[in-house]
């Protein structure tokens, strides 16, 4: 006979409600209770109906994840993208629900409403991933009728949910950093694109952080933000090396690390994300930490919450704690370093 869900809230300790809130994702529950219920769902090995709540509901039972397939090229375990995917694939499972991961070409990046995955026929909602696709497509998209969550992403003037990492108090406390502990009075900022949010966002806390010390900004935009566009920019940089350089993300400060390595005396170098590789690097990385599962799991939960408001949620922009990891990269002396 199947488990219900009043066993699995009745093993877990707590309310039907509670449990019910942590498998739909909605609402408040502790730590502590949230995996005793998963605790619970593995070891009663409960699944939900998913078919009945989809026939009631004509759903599918899948949410689709969109993915620009030219801004997160390096695969593996560690990454930003890998560690949002993990994060929205556990909460949806907790849910009943499956994820079906779209691998966007450039072919398809501006027309996001006329993709297979995103027909009512099969998912019954959108997570996007990412700052790479145009505003205009993600309009469309919203304006198409079905549920979106915007990850690493956002749009004002569009009413669709979103959840973004606290980029500009983080990228103003690191930089602050360089000035205060360092010395340092002559950085640049590697930044993406001028109208992705997030790097708009950091390259604007790294702009108040000189502008509170009346030291100068010197900003250069990459096309996108992978470890080949921190190497190229360290090219445009040219001969006139700043004292330290504030990157966008790990991977183009990775690649910014790489560019620099037959300089003699190289700049400070700090980046964002907090990746595996960032302690991996010689010296190791000092960035920004930003739970990117957390990210997944809360842009999966906003998800959910629109599929049970059936369309009377309204949107709301989830902001993700971010904060400061220094280590070797930054000047900092190893036995000093936060390597955690």
């Amino acid at each position: 006979m199947p488990v219900r869900l009043a066993e699995v809230a009745r093993h877990a300790g707590v309310s039907e409600a509670t449990a019910s809130r942590v498998l739909s994702g909605r609402g408040y529950v502790s730590v502590q209770s949230r995996e005793r219920v998963r605790a619970a769902v593995v070891e009663l090995d409960y699944i939900p109906n998913r078919a009945a709540t989809a026939l009631s509901r004509s759903r599918t039972g899948t949410v689709a994840l969109l993915v620009h397939h030219g801004q997160y090229p390096a695969g593996g375990e560690g990454t930003f993208a890998s560690r949002v995917v993990q994060g929205a694939t556990r909460q949806l499972r907790d849910a009943g629900l499956d994820m079906l991961y779209v691998d966007v070409g450039d072919d398809a990046v501006g027309r996001l409403d006329r993709l297979p995955a995103v027909r009512r026929s099969r998912s019954d909602g959108v997570i996007v991933l990412g700052p790479a696709f145009p505003p205009n497509a993600l309009r469309q998209l919203v304006g198409a009728g079905r549920p979106v969550v915007l990850i690493d992403n956002r749009l004002d003037d569009a009413p669709v949910a979103a959840v973004m990492a606290e980029n500009r108090p983080a990228v103003e406390a690191l930089t602050e950093h360089l000035i205060v502990v360092h010395g340092h009075r002559r950085i640049a900022c590697i930044a993406g694109p001028p109208d992705w949010p997030s790097s708009a966002e950091r390259r604007a806390g790294y702009a108040a952080a000189l502008a509170s010390h009346g030291l100068p900004t010197r900003v250069v935009h990459a096309t996108e933000t992978t470890a080949h566009d921190g190497t190229a920019a360290v090219r445009l940089l040219g001969n006139d090396l700043p004292d330290a350089i504030v990157a966008v993300n790990d991977a183009v400060a990775i690649g910014v690390l790489h560019g620099l390595r037959e300089v003699a005396e190289q700049p400070a170098v700090v980046g964002f994300d907090d990746i595996a590789w960032a302690r991996l690097t010689d010296p190791p990385l000092t960035t920004v930490s930003v739970d990117a599962e957390l990210m997944g799991r809360r842009g999966a939960g906003l998800l959910l919450e629109q599929l049970e408001s059936d369309g009377s949620y309204p949107p709301t922009t989830e902001r993700i704690p971010a904060a400061p990891r220094f280590r070797g990269s930054c000047g900092c002396a190893p036995p000093h370093s936060d390597d955690l």
